[in-house]
């Protein structure tokens, strides 16, 4: 469970969380504002996608550094096409079929996400 002021970027999955647990939600318009409010002191902690965190820990010379377990939120990523693209949608359903089949999508998944055989 999360405790303290948390900060969370607004009306995301991170910040409904922070809203639902023990913690104060402290919530801003964009990520990096996040970021800020931990390093200057307006926010405990910040509540974000870990892949937007990692790099911004691992270049902050320990200014920064991730605290107890991952929540897993959500049920994974997405992508919104307007409805009427039936073209475009057509062409990334083709597109992820074939990585699919043949193991680039798992290749990508493995080294940007570290999730192993997702597929």
């Amino acid at each position: 469970m999360i405790e303290g002021n948390v900060a969370a970027q607004t009306n995301t999955i991170q910040s409904g969380y922070v809203a639902e647990s023990k913690g104060t939600l402290v919530e801003y318009a964009i990520a990096d504002e996040t970021v800020a409010a931990v390093r200057n002191g307006e926010a405990d902690a910040v509540f974000a996608d870990k892949d937007y965190l990692k790099p911004l820990v691992e270049a902050s010379n320990g200014e920064l550094k991730f605290v107890g377990e991952d929540v897993a939120l959500g049920g994974g990523v997405g992508m919104g096409i307007r409805k009427s693209d039936t073209e475009m949608k057509e062409k990334f359903d083709a597109a992820i079929t074939q990585m699919k089949g043949d193991g680039s999508l798992n290749a990508l998944l493995e080294k940007w996400f570290e999730i192993k055989g997702a597929y």
